[in-house]
């Protein structure tokens, strides 16, 4: 059999719902990580501003050509015996955006699956994509929120007078949920032909 026979002949939809499955449960080990990392109180790192550390600013020890440590650079800072707090709040810098992940792939095997065993062409389909696409997007931007007043709230815990986060716009899950309610809308376009269709017929 060619190449090009067994890729006309590859269950796809198998393909990728079993990549989906893949996905859900890497993202499931990650949430896990986490989540132990609370429970046992590991070590946790924290980025700061460089004039906030005594001789950091300015600093040109190790560096030539006259390079200096810029003051508005960020800094890695590692606290080895973290407090409850600072350990609950570096968990809040990557959980939210990790839970939004495992539900959205969670969905798309849900609606995978689905397509699978009958015709995607739908107005359920059309439904849950919809649905999906809402939730990546009110749940990204919560997300990116609660993780960036996690990191400012952090970053206070080590730091005299300075506190230090960078919030930007969640392109990738504004892209993701805007990109699923267009397949939404071609599925449900896709539909409403094949009825018009049939009713000629």
């Amino acid at each position: 059999m060619s190449l090009r026979t067994r890729l006309r002949k590859a269950d796809w939809l198998g393909e990728m719902q079993a990549a989906l499955m893949l996905g859900t449960g890497a993202i499931g080990v990650a949430v896990a990580v986490v989540v132990w990392d609370v429970v046992t109180g590991a070590p946790v790192v924290s980025r700061v501003p460089a004039e906030a550390i005594t001789g950091m600013s300015g600093s040109s020890a190790g560096l030539t050509g006259g390079a200096m440590v810029a003051a508005n650079s960020m800094v890695e800072v590692r606290i080895a015996e973290p407090s409850t707090s600072q350990v609950i709040t570096h968990a809040l810098t990557t959980l939210p955006g990790l839970l939004v992940a495992l539900v959205m792939l969670a969905m798309l095997t849900r609606i995978m699956r689905a397509a699978r065993r009958a015709d995607p062409f739908t107005g359920q389909t059309v439904r849950r994509l919809r649905v999906l696409a809402i939730s990546i997007l009110i749940g990204g931007v919560l997300a990116s929120v609660v993780e960036t007043i996690a990191e400012l709230d952090l970053s206070s815990s080590v730091t005299a007078d300075s506190i230090a986060a960078q919030w930007a716009l969640p392109g990738q899950w504004m892209l993701l949920g805007f990109g699923f309610l267009a397949v939404a809308e071609v599925i449900n376009r896709g539909a409403m032909m094949r009825a018009e269709l049939d009713t000629v017929i």
